[in-house]
């Protein structure tokens, strides 16, 4: 029982930090032009290379990989993935190995604790709802977007019993 309790436990703490770095992931830039003393307008990009180097992938739907992901597949075995950037992080809710690394957006490059299934990952299909990475040691796993600052829907809500 307490092992199940652990593990619910650091799952509610992987959802956490998932949501504590998607609800960054929305910048306006209205504070930054407020506080600026710099009446210069900021500089836009010239080139798609320039506009694109942000590390987000994105495909033809207009999905991209940043924000907080869920998988829940197994309910029992949820699996968090963040991406902000180029960093990305993954908890994995049945044993609650934390793996961080990056992703380009069209990969993911993590470093994991011995056991942890989640190193290696090729992104699949990405969608502005969905996201399908084939991770080398596990195979292909389905995500589904998490608003920012919102807890995902479908997470179990009673503490599993033994």
């Amino acid at each position: 029982m307490h092992k199940n309790l652990r593990h619910s436990l650091i799952t509610a703490a992987g959802l956490a930090a998932a949501l504590a770095l998607t609800a960054c992931g929305s910048d306006s830039g209205s504070d930054k032009a407020a506080t600026s003393k710099d009446p210069k307008p900021a500089a836009t990009p010239s080139s798609p290379s320039a506009a694109s180097s942000s590390g987000a992938g994105t495909d033809a739907k207009g999905g991209s990989v940043e924000g907080g992901w869920i998988s829940m597949a197994n309910p029992s075995k949820p699996v968090v993935l963040t991406v902000k950037g180029k960093t990305a992080v993954v908890v994995e809710g049945a044993s609650g190995l934390t793996c961080q690394g990056t992703s380009d957006g069209k990969s993911f490059d993590l470093k994991c604790p011995a056991g942890a299934l989640h190193a290696k990952g090729q992104v699949v299909s990405v969608g502005a709802a969905e996201l399908k990475v084939t991770w080398q040691e596990l195979g292909t796993e389905t995500y589904q977007k998490s608003e920012p600052g919102k807890l995902p829907t479908g997470l179990p809500t009673a503490i599993p019993k033994p």
